[in-house]
């Protein structure tokens, strides 16, 4: 842990043959038709997101999330799913964006640990069951709608599953990162890659790969077997380190904000903007090639249920879908961005 005074922002100087955001290694066997819902998603969930209030009625604001085009990321990564659960899992998506700006991003919300331990347990009672109270935020009404369609299309089991990981991510994930950006202080970078895979609610996520499609929930018995576990963390890391160097200019340039994997890397290390950014991109890549080894490994043995190996197509198409959304949303693009492929 370093202290308040170590903390250093990495100056952003011009890359011009510098690291690239096409070095990270997608194999090209990964390529898959995305739902052609994309376009119903987006407005579908911008009706449900003004209707109950959670994005307030501002052109700018709104104007914003519909640049964020998240049905398409939604179409990417579910694109077998049936439109009924595809609209469910966009307005997750959705929710988990929004709630990220306002713990990363607005500084009286994520720098005020405590009135954001009381919103998140506010939440979680209300995904737990508990009905929202008179004086609820929009956010809470909006999280008891979505358990109540969610729960009428899933399992007690899956939503047991489901709800855990909510409560890692707003728990384990989003409160420690608020306590960080609060003290000035930047993690080691082991425990920050474990926050970080928290915080970024790819295991949530990676739960609605069973969900979007019927009859694609794993039993237990095959959703604790080692592989699907060590893939499952795997993808989380990828996916999370990797939006890492997308939102590298929102959160630490613009906010301040020392929860990022760039930044983590380079201060603990003492590496320069360019070095971080090649020594993240390399590990981002092991863990990729780690994650092509489990799935070798997997086939090898045979297992044939179809449900797993849907499951690790699902985990795959996170992967590649996550990149194919982020370089075209409007969300990271910038004519300042330290990659070429995002000044739009």
């Amino acid at each position: 842990m370093k202290s308040s005074a170590d903390v250093s922002f990495l100056p952003e100087p011009p890359l011009v043959r510098g690291p690239r955001l096409s070095m990270l290694r997608l194999p090209t066997s990964w390529s898959m038709e995305p739902s052609l819902y994309a376009r119903a998603m987006d407005r579908h969930t911008r009706g449900q997101v003004l209707a109950f209030n959670v994005l307030p009625d501002d052109p700018a604001r709104v104007m914003r999330f519909d640049a964020g085009q998240f049905g398409l990321l939604t179409a990417h990564v579910y694109p077998k799913g049936r439109w009924e659960r595809l609209a469910v899992c966009n307005d997750w998506h959705a929710w988990l964006f929004l709630f990220d700006d306002e713990a990363d991003e607005q500084a009286d919300v994520g720098q005020r640990p405590e009135y954001l331990a009381h919103y998140v347990e506010a939440c979680l009672r209300v995904l737990r069951g508990g009905r929202p109270g008179a004086r609820a935020t929009p956010l809470e009404r909006f999280t008891y709608q979505l358990r109540q369609r969610m729960s009428s299309l899933a399992s007690e089991m899956w939503m047991e599953r489901f709800i855990h990981d909510v409560e890692d991510y707003l728990l384990r994930g989003t409160l420690p990162a608020a306590r960080h950006w609060t003290d000035g202080t930047v993690p080691a970078l082991e425990p920050y890659i474990e926050q970080r895979a928290l915080d970024s609610g790819v295991y949530t996520a990676l739960d609605l790969v069973e969900f979007a499609e019927p009859g694609q929930e794993l039993p237990e018995e095959l959703f604790r077997l080692p592989l699907v576990q060590r893939m499952r963390q795997l993808c989380t890391r990828v996916v999370a380190l990797t939006n890492d160097l997308f939102s590298f200019e929102k959160e630490v340039l613009w906010h301040r904000n020392p929860n990022n994997f760039i930044h983590v890397l380079g201060v603990n290390q003492g590496l320069g903007l360019e070095e971080a950014i090649f020594a993240g991109i390399e590990l981002i890549n092991s863990d990729t090639d780690a994650f092509i080894a489990c799935e070798e490994a997997l086939l090898a043995s045979r297992l044939s249920d179809p449900r797993v190996l849907a499951y690790v197509e699902g985990m795959k198409a996170w992967i590649r879908g996550n990149v194919h959304w982020s370089l075209v949303t409007g969300r990271y693009s910038s004519p300042t961005s330290p990659f070429p492929e995002l000044r739009r």
